[in-house]
């Protein structure tokens, strides 16, 4: 993709198999130790070099993609295949942290990068934001406006400009989910919609024009029996050593906060695909017949006359070479192959400026983007072939605004020949000034490591490092990127916010090579790290909790923790600044001062009690001023785990008061065993309730009988393996008089017969999704609806996302529902909360989404909570 209209990275450095960011490539999910790329880089070249198919898999969420036709496409058939998720997931669950939200689709968007690089694929996405759970595709459309969904689809159609489209799911309610139907719908109607001149005429404006695909099929793993296409998976990739389906299933296992761990099973394996239009329809058996997939092809929609002619000469002549050259590949023998490159990067030269001179231009336009595409593989098979390899490294990973890093940039030449480097520079998309302050000689010997040192200086009225569709608010459920440049849009990450570019000669070709400057240091146990390099604030300002949940009848006051983290190496000090909201004294002012390069304060600030305390909803902000008036209020956390990159999520410094009508129970000691992206118990603890987090350890040796009552996180079961071999004791802790509240379980918990009386879960599971709908207690005088918090129907009122998730379908008659849930137009459920007596004690399985309310704080689920536990009294 282009940068800016002035500067473009026309190949990428070949130091990994992966790049870091290329006109064609995206963001590389991985930092690695850099290489020279090998036999694999070029090998991988020259099959992209052999042909021309690309395919398009257009679904709803990270997860939804069809890994192996990915694979297959990418790895297998040596084309270009591509998933479009609609949403980054961010409705879904977190099997791995706390975060949910935008927080979640930051990590599950990192997934589908770490998914594509093994697949060697491309993301893409669409605007909008994943709320949850629907059965309905007319919420969905509510939500998501079709027009919106339309546009963002067509416009990724016209920048990867696939021969083939994919639906991942079916346009009707066999899609079992609201969004998934959505999905099916969309793709169907931007496979016409991308080839319409009068449609989107602002994306043509954008360089983007009509591009029309020629064959639309959709997945068939919803009726197997209606399949026309069947695709072999049990081919080999002859550098893993795997099949298309192991790397299916290796890609698939990135989604590691969606529980999607996969077998890499041996042996053969299929695909099916059921045609739906074009091509060579539906007898065709194959994903690309009916579609010419020469590298000629290229060039076949252009007018007819002497430029395409011309223009395909060129390119069979690459296609033979590449086929040729690829024959003969072998690692001894890997500098051979760089003549033969270089012819080929004549051919596709000389095919780019004869294309330039043909009609219409929107064909010319889309031509000449696929062959700069071809120009950019066989740069990086050229460097490959010759062995070199580039790097650049920070001497800081976080630069605050209005100060600079120190960067290097070094050129390895392994070869046995002397390489020439026309020149070396830093490049910042973001408008970070660089200046050379360190430079090498223009010829590099055999052998030889040069290197050239830069300063990088961040504007001191830039803004901090980001993903761009999070520079501004969400507008209901969608992100708002219209200050974004249009060539990022859809994109799952912005570029690097420095970049190194090496001017080399290879065999006599001038090319570029661009890598992304990191920050790298060792680790004595795990050996070399890397990390992004990103702007920072001169001082963040982060507040714990966001939330605060005041229940009115405790006169106490409350604490919240600002943490100052400095990012730059002077001393910094000012006042902290907390508003309080209207009703309460005073705002609070106090000093700080951060003596340590890069230190930190963490200031317990303590909320004074209102004057008229009532419930509601009550805003505070929180800003830091330093002594010569600069004022801050943000953080940029973040979000890294080790199977994705590290990306950032802005906060404001703020929280919120909410003030509710809660009375708890007698108790002295609840225990509490975490579940996945379980908060539950901080907020419990935050009102008062006495909770105790379990370790496995501690379940298995402690003595459970001292605790008032035990309560199990969703999807604990899962989350904790050791939950298996404790739950007999658990189960003779209520036996013996205990209460136990287990939150909603998946398919394991099932499965193990965990659960001291029989009771299944559906496939699909019960849920009720619309967190507005209805709720009838089916026995108003039992204690759960009386103490010590009398429940009505106010306690329903502002519900976040669902009602709850995996209730029970059948179950024993030792169990009580105590609630009917419905969604429009769905059967009544009533195993969304069920108690039964065992022994002396008390069992309770609910599927109550109190995972996400506490965290929202909803008052009624508090109060239910809390009455739930005052069973154990």
């Amino acid at each position: 993709m282009r940068i800016s209209p002035a500067t473009r990275f026309l190949a990428v450095l070949v130091a990994a198999t992966v790049p870091a960011w290329s006109a064609i490539g995206q963001l590389s999910p991985a930092l690695e130790p850099v290489t020279t790329g090998g036999v694999e880089t070029v090998d991988r070249a020259l099959a992209k070099l052999s042909t021309h198919k690309r395919v398009l898999l257009i679904g709803a969420h990270p997860d939804d993609e069809y890994n192996a036709l990915l694979a297959v496409v990418a790895r297998g058939f040596g084309g270009e295949a591509a998933y479009l998720s609609l949403s980054r997931g961010e409705g879904g669950q977190n099997l791995l942290g706390p975060e949910l939200g935008v927080g979640l689709g930051l990590i599950r968007t990192g997934e589908l990068l770490s998914a594509r690089r093994i697949e060697g694929s491309r993301q893409y996405f669409t605007r909008v934001f994943d709320f949850g759970y629907t059965r309905s595709l007319e919420e969905t459309f509510e939500r998501w406006p079709r027009e919106v969904l339309q546009e963002d689809s067509v416009r990724v159609i016209r920048r990867f400009r696939p021969q083939v489209v994919m639906a991942i799911f079916p346009a009707d309610a066999r899609a079992r989910h609201g969004q998934h139907w959505a999905a099916g719908v969309i793709a169907g109607e931007v496979f016409e919609l991308a080839g319409l001149p009068d449609r989107f005429p602002e994306l043509t404006t954008a360089g983007l024009p009509p591009w029309r695909p020629e064959a639309f099929f959709r997945a068939a793993w919803w009726n197997r029996d209606l399949a026309t296409v069947e695709i072999p998976l049990g081919g080999i990739d002859p550098f893993s050593g795997k099949s298309m389906a192991q790397l299916a299933a290796a890609s698939r296992s990135m989604h590691r906060s969606q529980d999607m761990g996969r077998t890499q099973r041996i042996g053969p394996a299929e695909a099916y695909l059921i045609w739906e239009t074009g091509g060579a329809g539906a007898e065709g058996g194959d994903l690309f017949a009916g579609v010419d997939t020469r590298l000629r092809a290229i060039a076949g929609r252009l007018e007819e006359g002497d430029a395409k002619r011309e223009a395909q000469v060129h390119l069979d002549a690459v296609e033979s070479l590449a086929k040729k050259t690829r024959g003969e590949l072998s690692a001894s023998r890997l500098v051979a192959a760089l003549p033969a490159l270089a012819k080929i990067h004549g051919h596709l030269t000389a095919a780019l400026g004869v294309v330039a001179g043909s009609s219409p231009e929107r064909e010319v336009v889309s031509a000449t983007e696929l062959i700069e595409e071809k120009l950019e593989v066989t740069v990086t098979a050229m460097a490959a072939a010759a062995g070199i390899a580039m790097e650049a490294v920070s001497n800081r990973e976080n630069v605050a605004l209005g100060e600079r890093a120190e960067i290097t940039v070094g050129v390895w030449n392994s070869s046995s020949q002397p390489l020439e480097v026309g020149g070396v520079g830093v490049e910042s998309p973001d408008g970070w000034s660089v200046s050379l302050t360190e430079s090498s000689p223009g010829v590099l010997e055999a052998g030889a490591l040069a290197e050239w040192k830069f300063e990088a200086t961040v504007p001191a009225d830039g803004v901090p490092t980001q993903p761009y569709f999070l520079e501004q608010s969400l507008d209901g459920d969608l992100y708002d990127w219209s200050r974004a440049a249009p060539e990022l849009r859809g994109e799952p990450l912005q570029p690097p916010p420095l970049m190194a570019v090496g001017e080399l000669t290879l065999a006599g070709v001038p090319i570029t090579l661009a890598r992304e400057v990191v920050y790298r240091y060792t680790d004595q146990a795990s050996g070399e790290v890397r990390r992004p390099v990103r702007a920072v604030p001169l001082l963040e300002v982060a507040v714990e909790p966001g939330l605060v949940v005041w229940p009115i009848q405790a006169e106490t006051t409350r604490n919240i923790e600002v943490t100052l983290t400095s990012n730059t190496d002077r001393r910094l000090s000012g006042q902290l600044e907390v508003e309080l909201p209207a009703g309460w004294p005073e705002s609070i002012r106090m000093p700080f001062a951060i003596e340590e390069p890069q230190g930190r304060e963490v200031i317990r600030v303590t909320l004074p009690m209102a004057e008229s305390f009532q419930p509601g909803t009550h805003g505070l902000a929180v800003r830091a001023v330093l002594d010569e008036g600069d004022s801050f209020d943000m953080s940029h956390a973040v979000v890294d785990y080790p199977h994705i990159r590290p990306t950032w999520l802005p906060k404001p410094a703020a929280a919120e008061i909410r003030a509710l009508d809660l009375r708890l129970p007698g108790l002295d000691r609840v225990g509490y065993i975490r579940g996945a992206a379980d908060r539950v118990p901080e907020f419990l603890g935050e009102v008062g309730v006495p909770v105790e987090l379990l370790e496995a350890s501690e379940l298995a040796n402690g003595e459970l009988s001292e605790l008032d009552a035990i309560i199990v996180g969703p999807r604990a079961y899962e989350k904790d393996p050791a939950l298996a071999r404790i739950n007999p004791k658990l189960l003779d802790y209520v036996r013996d008089g205990g209460l136990l509240i287990v939150q909603y379980q998946q398919y394991q918990f099932i499965e193990g017969g965990f659960a001291p009386y029989l009771l299944e879960i559906a496939r699909p599971h019960d849920r009720v999704t619309d967190e507005a709908s209805p709720v009838r207690v089916l026995d108003p005088d039992h204690a759960v609806f009386k103490t010590p918090n009398a429940i009505d129907a106010d306690d329903w009122l502002g519900w976040v996302q669902e009602r709850g998730l995996y209730f029970a379908h059948t179950w024993d008659e030792a169990y009580t529902p105590l609630l009917v849930l419905q969604d429009p137009d769905q059967p009544e459920q009533k195993g969304g909360l069920l108690v039964a007596t065992l022994g002396e004690g008390t069992y309770v399985y609910t599927g109550l989404s109190f995972f996400r309310e506490l965290p929202a704080g909803v008052a009624g689920a508090y109060r239910l909570l809390a009455n739930l536990l005052a069973l154990a009294e």
